[in-house]
């Protein structure tokens, strides 16, 4: 195992678990969350999202991913995984991520409200926002990746 393999190996499961913890946190305002604290939650996970992202983009990745060798095909199959999470990540700004979790967990929220009411078109705003950010995402992608947004 080369040595930027390992400091991938290494990234990779730090970043898997911000996003252990993004799911934590998740659970926790599905099942036990005070309903005061949806605007706070949704600025931890922007939080975490924005953290994970940076250590994917981070330019040592790129150095690393160019310099990393396999050992064996366990390796290459994680390898090119890796390459796949890099190359979509740096296709997409920080802030974009970050809004769209933001606005993921908000709209959660009134989804709930609205599904408790049996009123769903209080969702209706915080959706349409969710689905901007999502184009925007698709947009991006598309252009870094070069496929159809569609």
């Amino acid at each position: 195992m080369t040595p930027a393999y390992q400091r991938l190996k290494s990234r990779f499961a730090r970043i898997a678990t911000l996003g252990e913890a993004q799911s934590m946190l998740h659970w926790d305002a599905s099942a036990m969350m005070p309903p005061g604290g949806a605007a706070a939650r949704g600025e931890q996970l922007a939080a975490l999202a924005g953290l994970g992202h940076e250590l994917l983009t981070a330019p040592a990745v790129a150095e690393d991913l160019a310099a990393a060798e396999a050992a064996g095909e366990w390796d290459a199959a994680n390898l090119a995984l890796m390459r796949r999470a890099h190359a979509r990540a740096t296709a997409l700004p920080t802030g974009l991520v970050e809004a769209t979790a933001r606005a993921n967990s908000a709209c959660e929220t009134v989804w709930r409200e609205a599904k408790a009411r049996a009123d769903f078109a209080l969702v209706a705003p915080s959706l349409a926002e969710v689905v901007r950010l999502q184009r925007h995402t698709a947009e991006a992608l598309s252009a870094a990746l070069g496929l159809s947004p569609l």
